[in-house]
């Protein structure tokens, strides 16, 4: 096994970001939904009434935590979902998950620190971790069930690291989901090797079957971190997220929180507070779940039409993202240029390792089945399968 190592992050979130709106292109690259996805009519309802009842408080300085009813509707969520004892006082509000996983690795992780993570992980997260100047452990995603826990109480015990960071439903790029046992189990040998575990639930919502018991149900706080975000279930514009930080950790992730924009925007906590007491989320959640096994049948039948031979592709248990192995022989940066050449774009599985070394799987595709129109979807995967043949 790897031992952590220094790296430059192989991709730039920017530059994704800058592809999410770009006309013109089959998008199956951002992990974005597309506009029919949006509850824009009912988040518009929620936003006339929130002004009818809040006025010009929506538009001043707020609570640097954010939103007190908000807070304490996540905190009775996360209770639904078998976190017990929590209070909204847990609860920190972010702008989007990527500023609460940003705050936590601020809090925790010093220059030359070790910092644990999934391999294949989402690229943004392992930019974060190059920006803090941490050394990276990745710890191998072996299929459906995520990380390799045997592996991982090794690597752990060995080496030591501030963190780890787990996407632990629907992990981003694997579409990897961790049994309920492996949840419990992962809790007890980050608690017995001293690391703290963050615990990335951003598309938990998303699962078919519904949300599962978090890692953090099986922990009082001082073991576990946790951070969501509103971005992939309700709106990526509206830019809220939270973070449950943990014992000892609270007042910290806030103060840094504060440090970087004072509060998160009010308009949307609010707004976002108004849709959930309104009971629009659940409801939206139920069709968004319909509306992306659609999406995802479409890819996989697709897939399994048109391109080459040898194609691995193993269905996720919920969301919008599929993970893609192809042949060996393929040129991922050829496919990449070729395809953009015809107007159709996605993510290179390079993006999602630290750093590619002897036998690490670097030949996949994620594919993001939710922005594209059902046509272009499929029209799409059709010409990326005939440049992959080629």
């Amino acid at each position: 096994m790897q031992a952590p190592f220094p790296f430059a992050a192989p991709a730039r979130l920017v530059d994704f970001m800058r592809q999410a709106d770009q006309p013109g292109l089959i998008n199956l690259a951002a992990g974005v939904p597309g506009f029919d996805a949006l509850p824009a009519e009912a988040l518009g309802d929620a936003f006339a009434e929130a002004f009818a009842n809040e006025g010009a408080a929506m538009f001043a300085y707020h609570h640097p935590e954010g939103d007190r009813e908000l807070r304490e509707q996540l905190a009775q969520r996360l209770r639904s979902r078998g976190v017990e004892p929590i209070g909204g006082g847990e609860v920190v509000t972010a702008t989007g998950c990527t500023q609460a996983l940003q705050a936590m690795l601020a809090v925790l992780v010093k220059p030359g620190d070790i910092v644990a993570c999934e391999a294949p992980a989402y690229y943004g997260l392992l930019e974060l971790i190059a920006e803090a100047q941490a050394r990276v452990l990745p710890i191998p995603v072996t299929g459906g069930e995520g990380i390799d826990l045997d592996a991982t109480d090794e690597l752990l015990s060995q080496w030591k690291p501030k963190c780890l960071v787990v996407c632990t439903s629907l992990s981003n790029p694997s579409g990897a989901s961790l049994p309920q046992a492996n949840r419990e189990r992962l809790v007890e040998i980050c608690r017995r090797s001293g690391v703290r575990l963050i615990e990335d639930d951003l598309y938990a919502e998303l699962e078919d079957a519904g949300a599962p018991k978090p890692c953090r149900a099986y922990d009082d706080g001082t073991t576990v971190s946790f951070v969501s975000s509103f971005s992939k279930t309700v709106s990526p514009g509206l830019r809220v997220g939270y973070a449950v930080p943990g014992r000892g950790l609270h007042d910290a992730f806030a103060t840094k929180k504060c440090q970087q924009d004072l509060h998160s925007a009010v308009v949307t906590e609010v707004m976002l507070r108004a849709f959930i007491a309104r009971g629009a989320l659940d409801p939206h959640l139920a069709w968004l779940k319909q509306r992306n096994a659609a999406r995802r049948s479409i890819g996989l039948e697709a897939i399994a039409r048109a391109f080459p031979e040898g194609t691995k592709v193993e269905a996720p248990t919920g969301g919008y993202m599929l993970w893609a192995g192809l042949p060996p022989g393929v040129d991922m940066a050829k496919l990449r240029e070729a395809a953009r050449a015809e107007g159709v774009v996605f993510s290179a599985g390079q993006a999602f390792f630290a750093t590619p070394t002897p036998g690490t799987p670097v030949n996949f595709m994620r594919i993001n089945c939710a922005k594209a129109s059902e046509t272009d979807l499929a029209r799409g995967l059709e010409i990326l399968g005939r440049l992959a043949k080629q």
